[in-house]
C-alpha cells in the first residue's frame, strides 16, 4: 500500500511535534510519498518526496499545484495531521482533529463570526471527506461528537506520545535531582492557555522570602498583546523570557525547573506536562476535564482552574520531587500503530 503523508506541518509547534512522531514510527510494510519541505523531512525519513515548502494554512497550501495533487491521487491513501484538507484529493483520506476549541470557545479563539464560520466549515469538511478521523483524547472525541454527531462513528482516539526529541534528551542527559528555584511556562497568550491565572498567582508570591523566578518560553515580542494586564505583569520583577530555544535548550530549561505550570482553561490534550514528566519535573496543572483524563494517574499537582490564589498555594506547598513515570499509553509508536492499522 502506498500512503501520501502531509509533512508540511514540520516545524509548526504542536502539529510539527505530532508529525515528527508519525514519521519516526511509520510501519515498514507500506511505501510512502512525503509532501513538504525536503530538508525537514530528511531529518526523519528518506524516500520519495514532493519538495514543497508552502505553508498549509495559506490559499496556496489549500489549492496545491495540480501536479502535486495528481501524484497524491496515484497513492492508495492520504494522511494529514490536521483538519485542513487540500482541494482536489480523490483518494482515501485519514486526518486528525486535535480539538474543537474554535467551537467551544469561539470568542476567545476566533476573530469574529466570519472566522468562526470558516473554521467550522473546514472541520465539517474534514469529517465528511475523511474515511477516518483521529483525535488525541476521549475529551476531544466527546466534544467533536457534541458538535458533529452525524460523523461521530468516524472518530478514533489515539493519544499523543512523548516526542522522540524529549526521549532522546532524557536518555542522553543526567536529569537533575536538585531543581533550581524557578518555574516555567510553555505556551502562548491565547485566553484559553490561562496565562492570566499564572501571572496573577505569581504576583501573589511576590512577598514570599524565597519566591521562584518565572521563565516564559519564547520571546517577549512574540508574547506582546493589547491586554494591558498581561503586559503589566511581564515587567514585574522575577519574570524572564527565554527567547527562542532549540530542543536541547528547551529541555534544559524544563528539566532544571522546580515546576512546569500549565494553567489552561481548555486543551485537546496538553503536551508540555507530558514532556515535563519525562524530564522528571513536576507539573502543576489546572483541573480541567482533559487533564484529569490524561494526567489523573501521574505524578502531578492539580489546582482549581482559573483560581490564581490556589495556584499560588500549590507553588508554595507542592513537592518538586517527581517520579518521572509516563504511562505506557502515551507511547508514540503505539499511537502510530493505532493510526496505521486503520489506514487500509
Amino acid at each position: 500500500m502506498k500512503i501520501a503523508i502531509d509533512c508540511r506541518y514540520l516545524g509548526l509547534s504542536g502539529l510539527g511535534r505530532f508529525t515528527e512522531g508519525i514519521l519516526s514510527n511509520l510501519p515498514e510494510n507500506n511505501s510512502y510519498l512525503f509532501w513538504g519541505n525536503e530538508d525537514k523531512i530528511k531529518k526523519f525519513r528518506t524516500g520519495e518526496i514532493i519538495n514543497d515548502a508552502c505553508n498549509p494554512f495559506t490559499l496556496k497550501g489549500l489549492f496545491a499545484d495540480k501536479r502535486i495533487i495528481k501524484k497524491i491521487n496515484e497513492c492508495d491513501a492520504f494522511f494529514t495531521p490536521n483538519f485542513i484538507l487540500p482541494y482536489g484529493l480523490r483518494v482515501k483520506i485519514f486526518s486528525v482533529i486535535h480539538d474543537v476549541v474554535f467551537m467551544d470557545l469561539p470568542k476567545e479563539t476566533t476573530n469574529g463570526a466570519f472566522d468562526r464560520a470558516i473554521k467550522k466549515y473546514f472541520l465539517k469538511r474534514c469529517l465528511k471527506k475523511s474515511n477516518n478521523v483521529f483525535t488525541v483524547s476521549e475529551f476531544s472525541q466527546k466534544r467533536i461528537a457534541a458538535f458533529f454527531g452525524k460523523f461521530a462513528d468516524k472518530v478514533t482516539v489515539a493519544y499523543n506520545g512523548v516526542p522522540a526529541a524529549t526521549d532522546d534528551y532524557a536518555n542522553t542527559h543526567t536529569l537533575p535531582a536538585d531543581k533550581e528555584n524557578y518555574i516555567v511556562y510553555c505556551g502562548n497568550i491565547k485566553k484559553h492557555k490561562g496565562l492570566h491565572t499564572l501571572l496573577r498567582a505569581y504576583s501573589a508570591l511576590s512577598d514570599d522570602e524565597n519566591v521562584p523566578s518565572l521563565y516564559i518560553v519564547g520571546s517577549a515580542e512574540n508574547h506582546r498583546t493589547s491586554d494591558e494586564e498581561i503586559m503589566r505583569f511581564f515587567n514585574a520583577p522575577g519574570v524572564h523570557f527565554t527567547g527562542r530555544l532549540d530542543d536541547d535548550s528547551l529541555y534544559d530549561v524544563i528539566s532544571h525547573a522546580k515546576f512546569l505550570i500549565q494553567p489552561s482553561l481548555y486543551e485537546g490534550f496538553g503536551m508540555p506536562p507530558l514532556e515535563a514528566l519525562r524530564l522528571r519535573t513536576k507539573p502543576i496543572i489546572s483541573d480541567i476535564e482533559v487533564f484529569r483524563e490524561i494526567y489523573g494517574d501521574s505524578d502531578v499537582c492539580f489546582f482549581e482552574c482559573g483560581n490564581a490564589e490556589e495556584l499560588a498555594k500549590k507553588i508554595r506547598i507542592c513537592s518538586p520531587e517527581c517520579d518521572g513515570v509516563v504511562p505506557e499509553k502515551f507511547d508514540t509508536a503505539k499511537q502510530t500503530e493505532i493510526i496505521f492499522e486503520r489506514i487500509r
